[in-house]
């Protein structure tokens, strides 16, 4: 289905709807789309309405212009406008990786249209995430025998980044050398394989995955190309961490033992800085617990969600 947010159109999906208690996904990426949560909107919707969505300007959803301004702010204004459309009082969100950033500045920006707060293996600071990726990535790297992805591990290991959108483009290169598909999607207790089994790409073309590259880039824009009244103040790149501890709502930090983006010093700041959190740790996880453990992710949900 499609619905018109803000004059773009959005798709989405609602599992459950004889439910009024409902859960927001957002996905990560940026780009990546709500395909490989679908099991998991099935398996919660027994107990409570899930909506999952694919941002403005990935696959399904409509492109983002070339000319266009694109913001994380903009993305807020168009949640916010989806639970005003399907007319949901309030809601709670699951973000994972990126969409973890999402969720927090949603929160942050509009706490009385949240209920409660998930953010699931979150990247809330990008740096950190990436140079914590490249030490998980490093035996790999210096196995391949190629002195330019091993000159590009070390620099992303012990560069002090001045300009912020350079450690994105440092971290895609890197990922480009990867050969184990097992390691290049940070998981840990499932195949690749498995993980692609997971989720449903019959309908999804070549054509639309393209489409996430420029949703990346217009996040990246340091300016809105037009005058646009949501100007840019906040970027992927910058640290998110400082927000939570002006967040209240009841917060639930998931996070797979074995992931590498959402980092041992991110996690602990986020326990010792927000006011109302509790952490659940998949011990047999990498970056996709909802996949790697999927009946002990859906347990976990409805047990903070129910309370």
């Amino acid at each position: 289905m499609s619905i018109n947010i803000l004059g773009k159109k959005i798709w989405y999906e609602i599992y459950g709807t004889e439910y009024n208690d409902t859960l927001l996904y957002l996905h990560g990426g940026p780009g990546a789309s709500c395909l490989d949560f679908v099991n998991q909107a099935k398996a919660l919707s027994e107990k409570m309405k899930v909506i999952i969505f694919d941002q403005l300007g990935v696959l399904r959803s409509e492109t983002i212009a070339e000319n266009e301004s694109y913001s994380m702010e903009y993305q807020i204004e168009m949640l916010e406008e989806m639970r005003k459309f399907l007319g949901i009082e309030k809601w709670s969100i699951l973000g994972h990786s990126y969409g973890g950033m999402l969720a927090v500045l949603y929160v942050y920006t509009y706490p009385n249209s949240i209920h409660k707060v998930i953010p699931e293996c979150p990247s809330l600071f990008f740096e950190d995430s990436v140079k914590s990726i490249a030490e998980y990535l490093n035996d790999h790297i210096n196995s391949l025998n190629n002195n330019q992805a091993v000159k590009l591990c070390e620099k992303i290991k012990f560069t002090d980044y001045q300009d912020k959108t350079e450690v994105v483009f440092d971290l895609l290169t890197l990922l480009g050398y990867v050969t184990d598909m097992k390691l290049r999607n940070y998981l840990h207790g499932i195949s690749f394989d498995e993980y692609q089994m997971s989720m449903d790409t019959t309908d999804i073309t070549d054509e639309m995955w393209s489409k996430g590259e420029r949703h990346l880039m217009k996040l990246l824009e340091t300016q809105p190309q037009t005058n646009d009244s949501l100007q840019k103040r906040v970027l992927m790149t910058d640290n998110f961490l400082p927000m939570l501890s002006k967040i209240t709502t009841p917060m639930l930090l998931i996070n797979g033992k074995y992931d590498p983006a959402c980092t041992k010093n991110q996690i602990e700041y986020i326990m010792n800085n927000t006011q109302n959190v509790t952490q659940a740790i998949f011990e047999e996880s990498g970056h996709f617990p909802r996949i790697e453990e999927a009946k002990k992710y859906t347990n976990t949900i409805l047990r903070f969600l129910e309370t």
